[in-house]
């Protein structure tokens, strides 16, 4: 009983740890939808469950009279005749309207309409095109009717889970019908009129749940992991549904006997990416979507049964009110056409999708976005728009506003100037971190990357090959290389050892293995691992080793060890590494948290490289831009190359940032990465940005010895003095906001931030003995913490390798406190 006991508080320990870690990550990112109480990243909530904006069709729903076809495209609903093929618009709201259901008698229509910041549900009557409006200050999701017509069943955040609930539509008695953590949506009415199939999802695990209200039993009836398409629907008539599931980087279309479940039946072949399956009415077709190769959604069907898929043509779009163009131009500042980030919005708020590419949304400022290559022209209703364009941090905003006519062609040209040059000062820009795929809704390759790249101005940027569980997401691509005008992606592995911290690996062809491990994930094998093994591996094959996302808040993680702040092997394999990199800047974490175990590190000598990363992915529709996060690094004279790129990273020689420029010499010409003399030192900084930036500081062993004036959006200062260097150390200086934005554009970063990597005082590695004493005392206190907290975690399972790199690391610690 004692061990039972021990056990179960391992758990809550472990559990608890991990809330604490992805809580805290949220404090970097604003949420705009109303926040649940037991769901940690709120940024996987609002990319999977949340609904899309894309100008194909999506979220198809055959009408009961088996002629009609609700569908979203657009941000509208629509409905198609499946004989004449026209859409015919039902809805033009400003927000965005998606995953229709039909009442049992093709009377009335039930969907989720997203506003922004909150999604509601919305019952309209087709006849008289009466809305009716269920909502609360959380999210709503996923209509269903009842087979009688008397229910409908959504999905609501209300109870700070999003639960299953059922309203009477004759007397509006609203009630919740389930209670378990974190997801419950995709719900669907089973043909027996007693029963309800749904979704739940909580943490990796996704399934499909059978509620029956009359027998009282709800039960698992498939289960899958971190599946985030795994959206089903039940036949009309037979025990029979069908649902979306993956292998690997492919989402197939598969039909199962709820009586029979261990047996599968696969519909579609090939490498498909097949979501969102809906039966006809009378249940011989299934209906779903699949990209094409811009990435825009088409509508498809397959027999239930089985055969080849056909697209489902839509040849007439009535809108129901006139329509004229909009031909958008993006140049550069000498007429040259060129790529750049645009949004498009009409004055009521509405937001326009692209036809020709992906849209994204901001998750930081709730800004719609695309891609746009030189000028493109968009079909639109008539009305006033607002079109605004960026490319990249260096690119102040550039705004339009013009009038769309009936039959008219209306034209919006845009020009583009950077404040900053990287290239003509001899910097290469680079992100290190990102995802290609990631169980987006757009699928993404190197292609697809270029173009974000070249919108955003970034030269280089390295995706992530990861792993979830039994999938080798983008495995197959470890180590390609891909190069097109001047632009590098090169793809890199992430090792997800959650814990012990994750880990990638730039600059390998092979990955390492295990993907993942942890007391919070399925043991698959011998659990004593250390990330220490994945720092071996990367010397033996030439690899670069970074601890990625690492520090959640702003305030000092060494103020509060034993909660967990600082992944729990980074210390000690800083200390031990002989190269490794820290993740100073990202989307999701605190650079100014960051920089105090940065500091630490500096102060014992470990020329710990900065590196940043956006760790945002190219398939999802709900992300930052790639480059958020970027490292510029000086390559001049230098041809441009991803190993002379991650060579002059890991030797610090450049500035890391979530937008601002910020260059620094000392004395006549030593810059980050190079070495200078002790004594009084002349010293110059360049400051350049597209925000405000209203704190500058110089500093010496982590210690700020000068506080200078700040900037206003679109200035570029040059910064003097003098400065009095110690017999050994190092010099650097940073530059941030002091309170983080809702919205930084073009920057899509909470706190505008640039640090330099250090100037070293004498020599590579050199300290100031008081701060080397200083920083080793908090460094060991930091190990002690880890090594507490993984004991709790991991119990009774002896983890020597672990444990024995924390001996070490501590050893040499000590040695420095002499």
């Amino acid at each position: 009983m004692r061990n039972q006991t021990r056990r179960v508080a391992i758990v809550l320990i472990s559990i608890l740890a991990q809330l604490l870690t992805l809580n805290a990550a949220s404090a970097q990112w604003t949420n705009h939808y109303s926040k649940l109480a037991d769901f940690g990243h709120h940024v996987y909530l609002e990319q999977h469950e949340l609904p899309i904006l894309a100008h194909g069709p999506t979220d198809p729903a055959p009408a009961p009279d088996g002629i009609h076809l609700a569908f979203a495209a657009r941000g509208w609903i629509w409905n198609l005749n499946l004989d004449t093929k026209t859409a015919v618009r039902l809805t033009n709201s400003s927000g965005i309207d998606s995953r229709p259901r039909w009442s049992p008698d093709g009377k009335m229509l039930a969907f989720v309409r997203d506003e922004g910041k909150n999604t509601a549900i919305i019952v309209k009557e087709l006849a008289t095109g009466l809305e009716t409006r269920i909502d609360t200050e959380a999210i709503e999701l996923d209509p269903e009717f009842s087979a009688d017509g008397k229910w409908l069943y959504y999905s609501s955040g209300n109870s700070g889970s999003i639960n299953l609930r059922r309203r009477n539509l004759a007397t509006g008695v609203d009630e919740q019908l389930t209670a378990l953590p974190q997801v419950e949506r995709n719900s669907r009415t089973l043909a027996d009129g007693e029963s309800l199939m749904y979704l739940h999802g909580s943490g990796p695990h996704r399934v499909l749940r059978i509620k029956n209200f009359k027998s009282g039993t709800d039960s698992i009836a498939l289960a899958q992991t971190l599946t985030y398409h795994f959206t089903a629907d039940a036949h009309p008539d037979q025990r029979l549904i069908v649902f979306s599931a993956p292998i690997d980087n492919d989402y197939h279309l598969w039909t199962m006997d709820l009586d029979d479940p261990h047996v599968k039946h696969r519909l579609t072949d090939g490498a498909p990416f097949a979501l969102t399956p809906a039966f006809s009415a009378d249940g011989n077709q299934v209906y779903f979507v699949e990209l094409d190769k811009n990435r825009q959604f088409r509508l498809m069907q397959i027999n239930t049964y089985g055969g080849a898929p056909q697209q489902v043509m839509i040849s007439n779009w009535d809108l129901g009110e006139p329509s004229g163009s909009l031909n958008v131009k993006v140049t550069d500042a000498i007429g040259k056409p060129i790529t750049a980030r645009v949004s498009i919005v009409r004055e009521d708020g509405y937001p326009v999708a692209f036809h020709e590419d992906a849209t994204y949304i901001d998750p930081q400022s709730g800004r719609h976005y695309f891609y746009l290559e030189g000028n493109s022209q968009f079909a639109l209703p008539v009305g006033n728009y607002r079109v605004t364009a960026v490319r990249g941090p260096m690119t102040p905003i550039v705004e339009s506003s013009v009038i769309v006519k009936k039959d008219e062609v209306s034209e919006a040209s845009l020009t583009l100037a950077p404040i900053w040059d990287a290239g003509a000062a001899g910097y290469v820009s680079a992100d290190h971190h990102v995802h290609l795929n990631g169980d987006g809704h757009h699928r993404a390759t190197h292609e697809d990357a270029l173009r974000a790249m070249a919108g955003e101005d970034l030269d280089l940027l390295a995706p992530m090959s990861w792993n979830r569980w039994e999938r080798r997401i983008d495995a197959s691509i470890l180590g390609k290389e891909t190069v097109k005008d001047g632009r590098i992606v090169v793809q890199s592995q992430e090792v997800r050892s959650h814990f012990h911290g994750h880990v990638s690996l730039l600059g390998t062809d092979k990955p390492y293995a295990p993907w993942f491990w942890g007391p919070n994930n399925p043991k698959l094998g011998d659990p004593d691992r250390s990330n220490g093994e994945v720092l071996d591996y990367a010397d033996q094959t030439g690899a670069f080793t970074t601890y990625v996302h690492p520090i959640s808040d702003d305030s000092d993680p060494f103020d509060q060890l034993d909660n967990g702040p600082i992944p729990i092997e980074l210390i000690s394999d800083a200390v031990l590494a002989e190269r490794i990199g820290l993740e100073m800047v990202c989307a999701w974490t605190s650079p100014l948290g960051n920089s105090q175990v940065w500091y630490r590190l500096l102060n014992i000598g470990r020329p710990v490289a900065a590196m940043s990363g956006t760790d945002m992915w190219v398939d999802f529709h709900r992300t930052m831009a790639v480059g958020t996060g970027r490292n510029y690094v000086r390559l001049s004279g230098t041809e441009i190359t991803s190993e002379a790129v991650l060579e002059a990273a890991m030797a610090g020689k450049g500035f890391v940032t979530t937008g601002p420029a910020l260059l620094f010499q000392v004395g006549e010409d030593a810059r980050p990465g190079d070495v200078i003399s002790s004594g009084r030192h002349e010293w110059q900084a360049t400051l350049a940005g597209t925000n405000d930036i209203d704190v500058v500081e110089l500093v010496v062993n982590g210690v700020v010895v000068d506080k200078l004036t700040g900037i206003k959006a679109g200035e570029t200062r040059t910064y003097k003095g003098q400065v009095n260097l110690p017999k050994g150390g190092w010099i650097a200086i940073r530059a941030y906001a002091s309170e983080p934005r809702e919205d930084s554009w073009p920057s899509m970063h909470a706190r505008p931030f640039a640090h330099s990597s250090p100037v070293w005082i004498e020599a590579v590695g050199s300290t100031d003995p008081n701060s080397r004493k200083a920083a080793a005392a908090d460094l060991i206190r930091a190990i002690d913490a880890a090594e507490r907290i993984a004991k709790a975690a991991y119990g009774d399972t002896e983890m020597n390798r672990m444990m024995s790199r924390f001996e070490e690391a501590r050893n040499r610690l000590r040695e420095m406190m002499k």
